[in-house]
């Protein structure tokens, strides 16, 4: 072989006199000839102190395809070197001078040799398990696939220009809005984080965003299209980035020499440092589209005012500034000026907190009621996750025990919640999340009225953390809006999350969907003590200063299910009614309920509410009778603001009741027991509204005369609390409801 190699740092030692670990296990490996593709060439130790440095020299054979699209020889020289250390992988080096410029490698000054990126994953993952084979055996991998355009595939990402160092500056989320503006000033804050390194934070408005102000200017650049994994080095200086620009058909140093020419230059100025943001637009062939944008920044060693003198801009004498007239570009000396790479990254955007939680962007305009404890950790969870633009509704603002279980730390004591959340929302990512705050409570807006009812009228979503009856049945009646209705609450001892949501044509309303939720907890063996009462405890002196007692974590549990939920429920058409109990080793059991169709009929001024679960149910139940006559109670609740009944389930006829082919006379054997029960599971939510009873076949659904005739006692029984009376009656053909009496007696019936 022919080749010109570089040598390795340091002076050649035996493999009896390494030190490092690795660097001995990998020297022992090759002197024992146990892989036959891979042999010992030489050692070196490196003649600094710290940190001390054992380099292993090798030749590798490799195994190459009949096509080749990179010049990658069958023998190629490596040099892997370990310091003592021990914190990051150990570096590879290509010693051919000739190595090709290839993707996937370690950007080093010009002047040094070809460094190849071997791995993805940290080092730290990784440490325990590295061996010597693996080593060699993965640079002959690398250099085969490179060899064949494997190792980049076609559906990767492109090769990152240049690769950074620890520093890391954060850009603004639109700095490729340069691309068709032309160059921008930004002011750029320097932070110390050693051990850690320098955080530069670039900023185009300074007031009021730092405590301080910016100790660097940065101007970003933007180049012309370029194809990927093509520049040849790390730029140690100005005149480097320049060549740099220059070979990618951009200029650096005309367009800076303008930009600064142009700046009033103060002293403050002068000693800020120059950071450089080029903006490369990249290509993965060169007939092929731009497919994306990389920014690379670099930061000179030299403060403003010694790059204007290198530039010849100006001299300086006495910290003042002398311009030069009539000087060159090409006079300038670039060279003088060193720079050294910062890792870009940019500010949190929507996107990119989507993607990091897994999902899409999402815009669409949610109403939030309630920020308490449950409705800020989900608000706050799906904003993270760029999910919504949030308009935030609550009335009541921060005390001492909310902070207990809400989201918000304790400066915002005493702060409207809606305002205070709003704050908290917007400060999540660097994009704003919500669009407005209203401090009103819903059922008295007061002069909130008219931006409460925007607000809802524009919404793709309502959705109410209130847990309050009548916010929940307010949003289901009585607001015009075409947004789908979601409810998410927890059960009274905070043991269950229930999240209710309409469907996309909101067919199956929110009050029918937490009727028929009642009517689970009655039948759901898994929902047993469902609204048993919570413990309270008293924050201040007034009767209803109180609230329960319930762990943070719990909540905390509850809220992550929920943001899932509410994401799942509003992305899909259907209606859907879910209970989530956590259990005493806070595991979860999931309940899923289908949401039944609403069926409603008018009756004398009055609607009656009930689905088609309820109806098929009895008639089932009349069915298993015939030819006999039966019936039963009827469970519900009634709604006197809005001359609403919602008749939610029935109980069947007591052991005792008699059912003739003629007649049905209802029992009461164990009936006070059954009613009783069915209060006390759905925590007073439901109770006893009226009597069913069936008709045989051929009869239909007039009341007979013992109809009326119970039609009479079952008023005299409900008008004592003030409640109309309701009877059914369930035919072949149908059912007939009765709410209320004429004057002389007789049901009204729908």
């Amino acid at each position: 072989m022919n080749e010109e190699f570089f040598v390795a740092a340091g002076e050649i030692v035996r493999a009896e006199e390494l030190e490092i670990p690795k660097a001995r296990q990998l020297a022992r490996y090759l002197l024992g000839e146990l892989n036959p593709w891979a042999r010992l060439v030489e050692i070196r130790r490196g003649d600094t102190i710290s940190p001390r440095t054992e380099s292993v020299i090798f030749e590798v054979d490799v195994e190459l395809s009949q096509v080749t699209k990179s010049d990658i020889r069958p023998i190629e020289r490596i040099c892997v070197t370990f310091t003592d250390a021990d914190d990051r992988w150990p570096e590879v080096l290509a010693l051919r001078t000739d190595f090709p410029l290839v993707p996937h490698r370690n950007l080093r000054p010009e002047s040094s040799p070809r460094s190849l990126c071997l791995y993805e994953v940290l080092y730290a993952d990784e440490r325990l398990r590295w061996t010597a084979v693996r080593v060699v055996e993965r640079v002959r991998s690398w250099l085969s696939q490179t060899a064949s355009g494997a190792l980049h595939r076609e559906d990767q990402p492109l090769e990152p220009l240049f690769i950074g160092t620890r520093d890391i500056i954060i850009l603004p989320l639109d700095i490729y809005r340069s691309l068709c503006q032309g160059p921008e000033v930004l002011s750029v804050f320097r932070y110390d984080r050693e051990p850690w390194g320098q955080v530069f934070i670039a900023n185009r408005e300074t007031s009021g965003a730092q405590p301080q102000d910016p100790n660097s200017i940065a101007i970003t650049y933007v180049c012309p299209p370029i194809e990927h994994g093509i520049i040849r080095y790390l730029p140690e200086s100005l005149l480097d980035l320049h060549k740099v620009m220059l070979a990618a058909a951009g200029e650096l140093l005309e367009t800076l020499s303008k930009q600064m020419g142009s700046w009033q230059c103060d002293n403050r100025l002068l000693q800020r440092h120059l950071i450089l943001i080029v903006i490369f637009q990249k290509l993965r062939g060169v007939d092929r589209p731009v497919e994306t944008f990389e920014s690379w920044v670099f930061v000179t060693q030299q403060n403003v005012g010694l790059v204007g003198e290198a530039l010849n801009l100006w001299q300086l004498k006495n910290n003042a500034v002398g311009r030069l007239i009539g000087t060159t570009v090409e006079e300038a000396r670039a060279d003088e000026i060193k720079i050294v790479p910062l890792n870009p990254a940019f500010a949190l955007s929507r996107e990119l907190a989507a993607n990091l939680n897994g999902g899409t962007v999402d815009m669409r305009r949610i109403t939030a009621i309630g920020m308490g404890a449950l409705g800020s950790q989900v608000t706050c969870l799906l904003a993270r996750a760029g999910y919504g633009m949030w308009t935030l509704v609550d009335g009541d603002i921060m005390l001492p025990h909310n902070f207990a279980r809400h989201v918000l730390p304790y400066q915002f004591v005493g702060h409207a919640k809606a305002e205070a959340m709003k704050i908290y929302l917007d400060a999540l990512l660097a994009e704003v999340t919500s669009q407005q705050y209203i401090f009103a409570d819903v059922l008295n807006p007061g002069n909130e009225q008219a931006k409460l009812h925007a607000a809802m009228e524009s919404s793709d979503a309502i959705i109410d953390f209130s847990a309050s009856i009548s916010l929940a049945r307010h949003l289901a009646l009585g607001v015009p809006s075409s947004a789908r209705r979601v409810s998410a609450f927890l059960n009274p001892s905070g043991s269950s999350l229930i999240v209710l949501s309409e469907d996309i044509h909101r067919r199956v309303r929110l009050d029918a969907l937490e009727m028929q939720y009642y009517r689970a907890a009655l039948s759901r063996v898994e929902l047993e003590d469902h609204f048993k009462a919570a413990n309270l405890v008293r924050y201040a002196r007034s009767c209803g200063d109180a609230s329960n007692t319930l762990p943070g974590q719990r909540v905390a549990l509850h809220a992550a299910i929920a943001a899932k939920a509410i994401r799942s429920a509003l992305a899909k058409d259907g209606a859907g009614i879910d209970v989530w109990t956590a259990l005493e080793d806070d595991s979860v059991q999931a309940i899923h309920i289908t949401p039944s169709e609403i069926i409603e009929a008018k009756v004398s001024g009055w609607e009656i509410i009930t689905d088609k679960d309820f109806v098929d149910k009895l008639s089932g139940i009349r069915t298993k009778h015939l030819p006999n006559e039966t019936g039963g109670v009827l469970l519900g609740t009634w709604d006197l603001l809005r001359r609403l009944i919602y008749i939610v389930d029935a109980i069947p006829a007591p052991l005792d009741s008699k059912e003739r082919t003629t007649s049905f006379i209802r029992g009461c054997k164990g009936l006070n027991r059954e009613v009783e029960a069915a209060v006390a599971k759905t925590g007073g939510m439901l109770q006893y509204v009226g009597e069913w009873h069936s008709h045989p076949d051929g009869v239909g659904t007039t009341p007979s005369n013992d109809d009326c005739f119970v039609f009479g006692w079952i008023n005299e029984l409900t008008s004592k609390d003030g409640y109309p009376p309701v009877m059914l009656i369930v035919g072949a053909n149908g059912f007939r409801w009765f709410a209320e009496q004429t004057p002389n007696g007789k049901p009204l019936a729908d």
